[in-house]
């Protein structure tokens, strides 16, 4: 179940512009704790590995955040919005 973040060689643009879901950004959070728990990793990997953790802790979270305010105001109007992220 260990996933590795990879970049697709595009540019910085397109890959910010792609977003992953919430799910797939934990499934690769847990893929990058499994490789910082092997003891045989050098440092500068170790290093690039929790920077990418970093980069998806945020936008996951902030993927959460945008879902919770979405079901607050629906909860406080009772209407749907745009539901699409």
């Amino acid at each position: 179940m260990a996933e590795e973040v990879k970049s697709t060689g595009g540019n910085a643009q397109e890959e910010a512009k792609k977003e992953i879901t919430i799910e797939e950004g934990l499934r690769q959070l847990d893929g990058l704790l499994e490789k910082l728990k092997e003891e045989e990793l050098p440092i500068e990997e170790s290093f690039a590995l929790y920077e990418q953790g970093i980069k998806l802790v945020r936008e996951v979270t902030g993927r959460i955040d945008r879902v919770e305010k979405k079901v607050q105001l629906l909860s406080e109007s009772g209407q749907t919005e745009d539901w699409e992220d």
